[in-house]
């Protein structure tokens, strides 16, 4: 039965849910005119006004199903049905005292569930004043005076639960779709916390390998000084071992927290971008015992650092060059980066959207940070002019306060 209604509506996995509710509503439709239309042979009527709309439900169905047109389709469709389907069937099936005007609250509240936005507020105004219109079409044609009282309270009755289903819907639809953002925000980043550990554990290997290089080739400059100094050479035994001291330090801590994860990241990743002949302009002083978790900080400055670090691979590499200021303000935690972008890019700023080739696998980078920077109710702000782009973070240390105050200081 599952796979029967997959294949009718669309499998959760490629449809949304506002999708699947439409397909599985234009079924209906279909289903209805279809009945409609027996029902006029039978009576033995005009059947065309029920064919138009069966073609014209088909049609719909065929391109929202097959095709995943939903938004053009769904907006021509409920058009349609608002403006033509609704009201015929309105009137056909007795007007106000009819069976049909008792389905204007499912009607209505399908509606709410699958538009958002300002075509939903639009189309639901538009449902309601069709309605009112219907309504004081039947007491003015049909009311009497013993029984137009009736109509009206009839018409104030269906309008008021259409106008409230409307509000309800519209506002557990609005919470519900915001809630699944945050869950899809949340599995992102979990998905990127594990990508960054088969990284770390990809860069430790690395690492490992590198020592026992450095081993290996340590042995052999011991043996040269040695060499020198047994022959005497003194002073060359002197200047080759400060090019070893002067060679190793280039290998040394380039930043140094008082956070092991956050420290052995910025690290390492610094450490790459040097070894592309990438210059760097750090300014990095956090103070401990700030009340964030390291992890969340780990992904915001790996996204942040990976995101600089593929940029500046597009410049010259008389441009390159990363800058990081990491500092503490009172009550945030304040992460900047800057570095130079290809002038070539189409990338607008505050759009949060990739723009490299395989735009599927990536783009998340900046959506998870700007999701971590809400989670500890700070912002995110980003910035382009003339060849650099900047992202400023600032991330609350201390629960229950505002970044009002700090968001307009940067």
């Amino acid at each position: 039965m599952r796979g029967l209604g997959n294949r009718l509506i669309g499998d959760e996995n490629s449809f949304t849910f506002e999708q699947r509710i439409f397909n599985f509503v234009i079924l209906l439709s279909i289903c209805m005119t279809v009945f409609g239309a027996l029902l006029d042979i039978y009576y033995k009527v005009g059947i065309w006004v029920d064919l138009m709309f069966t073609g014209c439900w088909m049609l719909t169905y065929y391109f929202s199903r097959f095709h995943v047109h939903f938004d053009i389709v769904s907006k021509i469709s409920i058009g349609i049905f608002i403006f033509a389907y609704f009201p015929y069937y309105w009137m056909s099936s007795g007007g106000i005292s009819g069976t049909f005007p008792g389905f204007a609250v499912i009607f209505i509240a399908i509606l709410c569930i699958i538009l958002k936005g300002k075509f939903r507020i639009a189309m639901t105004v538009s449902m309601l004043a069709v309605t009112v219109l219907l309504a004081c079409g039947d007491i003015h044609y049909y009311g009497s005076p013993k029984n137009g009282m009736d109509l009206i309270l009839s018409g104030v009755q269906i309008l008021f639960v259409m106008a409230a289903m409307a509000i309800l819907i519209s506002f557990y639809s609005d919470i519900h779709r915001k809630e699944k953002t945050r869950n899809e925000a949340y599995a992102r980043t979990i998905e990127e916390h594990y990508r960054q550990q088969l990284y770390y554990m990809k860069s430790l290997e690395e690492l490992t390998d590198r020592l026992k290089s450095e081993r290996h080739d340590f042995n052999h400059h011991l043996g040269v000084i040695y060499g020198l100094l047994e022959s005497g050479n003194t002073d060359k035994a002197g200047d080759y071992a400060s090019q070893l001291v002067k060679t190793s330090g280039e290998y040394q801590n380039l930043v140094d927290v008082p956070y092991p994860m956050v420290r052995a990241m910025l690290n390492y990743k610094l450490s790459a971008a040097k070894d592309k002949n990438i210059r760097l302009r750090l300014r990095v002083g956090v103070p401990e015992g700030l009340t964030l978790p390291e992890f969340d900080i780990t992904v915001i400055l790996g996204n942040l650092l990976d995101n600089a670090l593929e940029a500046c691979i597009t410049v010259g590499e008389s441009d390159r060059y990363i800058g990081l200021n990491m500092f503490y303000k009172p009550d945030y935690l304040i992460i900047q980066t800057e570095n130079p972008v290809n002038v070539a890019s189409k990338a607008q700023q505050g759009s949060h959207k990739t723009t490299k080739p395989d735009a599927e696998n990536h783009g998340y980078g900046l959506r998870n940070i700007e999701f971590l920077a809400q989670k500890h109710n700070g912002f995110m702000k980003t910035a382009r002019e003339n060849g650099v782009f900047r992202v400023d973070v600032a991330l609350l240390t201390e629960p229950g306060q505002s970044a009002d105050n700090i968001n307009s200081s940067l």
